[in-house]
């Protein structure tokens, strides 16, 4: 198994906060078995002082796999308990796959792009 550094190469999570309405996640990179635990640390972590909306961007993800699909479930059922709401940035066709066979059972507000999933927010 990957060491953290190993992972930290291998998936980047960076949070900010564009408004006061909105904290963005944008993550890059391979999301998998291996990495899953950072996404979840960063992303998990971060929610406590998260804005109202939460929007991940997944838009440079070049990998997906269940282990990250665990995450945003986990993410998601957070954010519903402390009424925030979650909105994905898809687009790489591993995540949009991943998303369409997890079907109704994982059923995620997504935006096309950024720019749609932050000005919808305000």
């Amino acid at each position: 198994m990957p060491s953290a550094p190993e992972a930290a190469a291998r998936l980047r999570v960076s949070l900010t906060s564009p408004s006061e309405a909105v904290t963005l996640c944008a993550v890059a990179g391979e999301v998998d078995f291996y990495t899953a635990d950072l996404f979840r640390d960063r992303l998990i972590g971060s929610l406590s002082a998260a804005a109202p909306m939460v929007v991940i961007d997944l838009s440079q993800v070049t990998f997906f796999g269940v282990a990250g699909l665990h995450v945003l479930i986990e993410a998601r059922t957070w954010a519903e308990h402390t009424d925030r709401r979650v909105r994905l940035v898809t687009g790489p066709r591993c995540v949009d796959r991943l998303l369409a066979v997890a079907g109704d059972v994982v059923a995620f507000d997504t935006a096309t792009n950024l720019a749609e999933a932050v000005l919808d927010a305000a």
